[in-house]
């Protein structure tokens, strides 16, 4: 009989990191272990999962009284399910979970660069979490981290050893994938005289679409031959603000901004790039399934992993752009703007972000992904 996983995680909406739980979760399953979920926020009625709470918070108060109902009630589940293995997923459950009692193997995963992500906290705030995180990460005896970015940026800005940080980049299906490519689109009408670039993700802060969408701005006055469109799928807080931020540029009928597709890669394969602005995501998995389909990107520093790359930096370098403004939704065409859609205008010419991670894409693939988890519990 295969081994009993308790999963935490923080919420189950259309992130990353909650895709990759709920894919292990099947591959657990149909491998003879026995798994149960548990989610820290759950405000969906969903018997698969056992929640903490309702809905989070923002009142200092309140959430604090959150924080150790959680505690108590995720040592309640452990007594009664005796886990072998607890894995969990986002900061909150990482925090959780390495102060749980419990003869369990500990494993966390870490899917952004926390440096950056914390980095608009009040400075008291930033050291406060900083001595918490790097007190609840050295308790663990495994650590995934999704990109060598990530591992780096634990060692250097939180002090942790790197003996128990596991680098394992996320993958996906590809013949899967592929497949689903081929469907047609039939949402809109695909204007074959246009150049399309596209974007998918959550629309919030972290994401940055309005640098997507000043990136077609700076391409249309600059390089109007090319006639470029744009796609920005997705959902979040920031809808009303991109539609608003769209207008202002007056780009209403160059860009499509639409909600999540049930299947988008048929959306990517027919795109001519991908640009991936986020400021602090450390392998997003919407870009393995972009290099899967072979189709070019550029991305920021932070989200596009050199590991791609197998650490050819100068490859890595013509498909990265440094984030130097971190204003919200601000109209000035600066230098960053510049040379993301430079660096657009090279990558439609010389395809190198399909050429420069050809060599990791022949692993990419979801069960190598989950064979290395799986070998990191039963070791």
């Amino acid at each position: 009989m295969g081994k009993r996983v308790l999963f935490i995680i923080d919420q189950i909406k259309t992130g990353g990191a909650e895709k990759i739980l709920l894919e292990y979760d099947k591959y657990l399953l149909s491998h003879g272990y026995k798994t149960k979920i548990f989610v820290l926020y759950n405000d969906n009625d969903n018997e698969r999962y056992e929640y903490g709470c309702r809905a989070n918070t923002s009142n200092i108060i309140v959430k604090t009284i959150q924080q150790f109902k959680l505690y108590w009630k995720l040592r309640t589940v452990i007594n009664n399910y005796k886990p072998d293995v607890l894995f969990s997923f986002l900061e909150r459950s990482n925090i959780l979970a390495s102060w749980l009692p419990t003869t369990a193997i500990k494993v966390v995963t870490v899917h952004n660069i926390l440096s950056i992500q914390y980095k608009k906290l009040h400075p008291i705030l930033f050291r406060i979490m900083k001595k918490v995180i790097r007190t609840c990460y050295s308790r663990v005896p495994i650590l995934i981290a999704v990109s060598n970015s990530i591992k780096c940026d634990l060692m250097k800005k939180y002090n942790l050893a790197g003996d128990n940080i596991i680098v394992v980049t996320n993958k996906t299906d590809p013949f899967k994938i592929e497949i689903a490519s081929n469907e047609p689109i039939f949402e809109f009408e695909w204007d074959h005289n246009a150049k399309y670039l596209i974007n998918i993700g959550r629309f919030c802060h972290q994401k940055a679409q309005w640098k997507v969408i000043k990136t077609i701005k700076y391409l249309k006055t600059n390089y109007p031959e090319l006639n470029m469109k744009g796609i920005i799928m997705g959902d979040g807080e920031l809808k009303s603000d991109l539609y608003k931020y769209r207008t202002k540029l007056h780009l209403e009928d160059e860009i499509i901004i639409m909600p999540y597709q049930k299947n988008p890669y048929k959306f990517i394969k027919k795109s001519d790039i991908f640009l991936l602005p986020s400021y602090f995501e450390g392998c997003p998995i919407v870009l393995s399934e972009v290099i899967a389909l072979g189709i070019p990107f550029v991305g920021s520093k932070p989200a596009v992993p050199i590991d791609y790359f197998c650490s050819d930096i100068s490859e890595w370098n013509n498909a990265t752009f440094e984030i130097t403004n971190f204003s919200d939704f601000d109209y000035n065409i600066d230098s960053e703007t510049k040379e993301i859609g430079e660096k657009v205008i090279k990558q439609l010419s010389t395809l190198s972000s399909v050429s420069g991670t050809r060599q990791w894409n022949e692993s990419n693939n979801k069960e190598k992904q989950f064979d290395e988890y799986t070998k990191l519990i039963e070791d």
